[in-house]
């Protein structure tokens, strides 16, 4: 991709169309997996534990290291394709270099320590739960505003 060399987004109308509809999936991919984040885990701190650890008073068995392991590894995969192709485009818009640097930084370091955060959960003490939902949570709104501000950036000059 061009742009990505000369920072001119606007010098071919077919980046703007590539760039529109990627960011468009990309923000249907970031809502959509909050929803499937909360059909899975569940909603609230409770659920989430409940799914992981079990809970004897519904009947509900606890979740599979198989089961957990899995969904860290499609999710991973996800999460990462998701956030470096979305950062590319960003270093290219024109921000300013802090407000770049502090969206790549909270981006990354929410995805992380999320994912920490989980298997924190599940081995070691409940108390993670708290970081799990928290920084899962944050790692989709700073995907989303980002892909915002690309959005911003292709349909208005």
């Amino acid at each position: 991709m061009k742009f990505l060399l000369s920072k001119d987004l606007h010098a071919n109308a077919n980046y703007i169309l590539l760039l529109s509809f990627y960011t468009i999936m990309m923000l249907l991919y970031f809502i959509g997996d909050i929803f499937y984040m909360g059909n899975f885990f569940g909603t609230s701190f409770e659920e989430v534990l409940s799914t992981l650890k079990g809970n004897p008073d519904e009947f509900l068995e606890p979740l599979s290291l198989l089961s957990l392991l899995e969904h860290f590894h499609i999710s991973l995969f996800l999460a990462i394709l998701a956030l470096f192709t979305t950062m590319a485009i960003l270093l290219r818009i024109n921000l300013m270099f802090v407000h770049k640097k502090i969206i790549i930084i909270l981006s990354m370091g929410t995805l992380l320590l999320s994912f920490l955060c989980l298997f924190g959960t599940y081995f070691v003490h409940d108390i993670f739960v708290y970081g799990f939902v928290t920084l899962s949570l944050a790692w989709h709104i700073t995907g989303i505003y980002s892909l915002i501000l690309i959005l911003k950036q292709v349909w208005f000059k």
